[in-house]
C-alpha cells in the first residue's frame, strides 16, 4: 500500500489529539473504577497556619475572603491571617485593618504582580513561625473544615498541597459556565486521580498550601505571569510531590464577561503556553535520563493541559483526513479520518463528563447552547498566544 505525503501529514495531526484523549480517559476511567481512599483522621489538630492573601485594590470583595477565613473550624490561636495590600490604590488596607488581622502594605512599581508579591510577604512571615502557609486570591472563600483537612496530610507527612479550586457562579453566563465545566474536568478527572496515581499535580494560584520546611528549602522566587507553575516545575525537579486535595473547596467567581475572559485567560494561556513551549521536551527528556515517573508525567501534562488546544488540533486532524480522503479514496486516508472522528467524538464524550458531574439544570442547558462561541473564543486565545505574545505583564482580572 503506498502512503502518501498527505497520508503523513494526517497522521501526524492525529498524534496530539489522540495522545491526550488515551490520556484524559485512562485518568477519568481510574476515577469511577477506583474508590477514594480514606484517609487517617487526627483528632487533635496540630500544625499552625498562616493564611497569605495578596491583593491588589481589592476593596470590593476582601471583606467576604475575610470572614470566611475567620469562620474556619480550627483553634484561633494557630491560625493568623495576613493580607498583603499589593500597590493598592483604593481602601483595601483600611477594610483589612477594620477586621484586626495582619495587613502588610507593598508598594514597588518595578517589580509588580502577584509572584512579586508572594516572596515580599514570605520574607516577613516565615520568621514568625509559622508550620504551614496557605495561599488565597482575594476574591475567595474557604470551606471551614479546611485547615483540619490540610493538617491532616502534613501531619501524614505530606509537605505541598493544592486544593479544590471551584467556581462559585456556574450559573452567571455562558462564559462563567464553560470555565466552570473545564475546571471541574481538570480538578475531578485530571488532578485528583493524578494525584493518587502519584503523578504530577500542578499548583493553581489559589489554594496552594505548604509546609514551612518547603518554603525554607525552596524560597519562593516565581515571579513570571505563571508564577504558580514555575514554582510548580521547581517543586517536581527536586522530587517533592503535590498532593491535589479534592475534598477542600476554594469559591471564586469565574469570569463572567468577555472582557474578564480575555483578560484571565491570556494571563492563563500567555504563562502557562510559554512554559509548555521551553519545558515539555526538556522535562520528557529528563524524565527518560532520570527515569523519574513525575518529570515525564509533567512534561505530558503541559502537553494536553490547555483543553481548547486539543479540541482545535482533534478539529484540525478531521479536516485534514476528510480532504486527503476525498483526494485520494485509500485505505489508509479512510483509517486516518475514522481515527480522527472516532477520537473528536470520544474528547467530546469527555467533556460531556464534566457537564454531567457540574450538574444539569434548565438554565445551565440554556447556557450549554451558546458554550461552543466560548469554547471558539478560548481557542483564538490559546493560538494566539501559542504563536506568542511578547512583553506581556502581569494585568489583574477584571471585577
Amino acid at each position: 500500500m503506498k502512503i502518501s505525503i498527505f497520508d503523513i501529514i494526517s497522521m501526524i495531526l492525529l498524534i496530539l489529539p489522540v495522545f491526550a484523549c488515551l490520556y484524559y480517559w485512562l485518568l477519568a476511567l481510574y476515577t469511577f473504577t477506583f474508590k477514594s481512599e480514606n484517609k487517617k483522621v487526627y483528632n487533635e489538630p496540630v500544625h499552625s497556619f498562616a493564611i497569605v492573601i495578596p491583593a491588589h485594590n481589592e476593596e470590593t470583595v476582601i471583606s467576604k475572603t475575610l470572614e470566611s477565613c475567620l469562620k474556619l473550624d480550627y483553634p484561633s490561636d494557630k491560625f493568623n491571617i495576613y493580607v498583603i495590600a499589593d500597590n493598592c490604590t483604593d481602601h483595601t488596607a483600611m477594610i483589612v485593618n477594620q477586621y484586626g488581622v495582619n495587613c502588610y502594605e507593598r508598594h514597588n512599581d518595578i517589580k509588580i504582580g502577584k509572584g512579586f508579591a508572594l516572596s515580599w510577604a514570605f520574607e516577613r512571615i516565615l520568621p514568625e513561625e509559622h508550620d504551614c502557609f496557605l495561599i488565597i486570591d482575594a476574591d475567595c472563600t474557604v470551606e471551614p473544615h479546611a485547615l483540619r483537612v490540610f493538617d491532616q496530610y502534613f501531619q501524614g507527612g505530606d509537605c505541598a498541597l493544592q486544593a479544590n479550586d471551584v467556581s462559585s457562579n456556574p450559573d452567571d453566563s455562558p462564559m462563567s459556565y464553560a470555565v466552570a465545566v473545564g475546571n471541574v474536568i481538570e480538578n475531578d478527572l485530571f488532578y485528583a486521580p493524578k494525584s493518587k496515581l502519584g503523578l504530577s499535580v500542578f499548583l493553581r494560584g489559589t489554594g496552594m498550601v505548604f509546609h514551612r520546611d518547603t518554603l525554607l528549602q525552596f524560597p519562593w522566587t516565581a515571579h513570571s505571569v505563571a508564577e504558580d507553575v514555575e514554582y510548580t516545575l521547581n517543586l517536581i525537579r527536586h522530587d517533592v510531590k503535590i498532593q491535589f486535595v479534592q475534598n477542600v473547596k476554594v469559591r471564586s467567581a469565574f469570569p463572567a464577561t468577555p472582557e474578564q475572559l480575555n483578560v484571565q485567560r491570556t494571563r492563563w494561556a500567555s504563562g502557562n503556553l510559554s512554559f509548555a513551549k521551553k519545558q515539555t521536551l526538556k522535562l520528557l527528556i529528563e524524565g527518560v535520563v532520570q527515569r523519574n515517573i513525575m518529570l515525564m508525567d509533567a512534561g505530558c501534562t503541559f502537553l494536553v493541559l490547555s483543553r481548547p488546544l486539543v479540541i482545535s488540533a482533534s478539529f484540525l486532524a478531521c479536516v485534514a483526513s476528510y480532504a486527503n480522503w476525498l483526494s485520494s479514496g485509500s485505505l489508509f486516508s479512510a483509517v486516518c479520518l475514522g481515527s480522527a472522528v472516532t477520537t473528536l467524538f470520544c474528547l467530546i464524550a469527555y467533556f460531556s463528563l464534566g457537564i454531567i458531574i457540574l450538574g444539569i439544570t434548565w438554565n445551565r442547558l440554556n447556557l450549554l447552547l451558546l458554550t461552543p462561541f466560548v469554547v471558539f473564543r478560548l481557542i483564538v486565545i490559546s493560538i494566539i498566544n501559542l504563536i506568542g505574545v511578547k512583553g506581556l505583564s502581569w494585568k489583574k482580572t477584571p471585577r
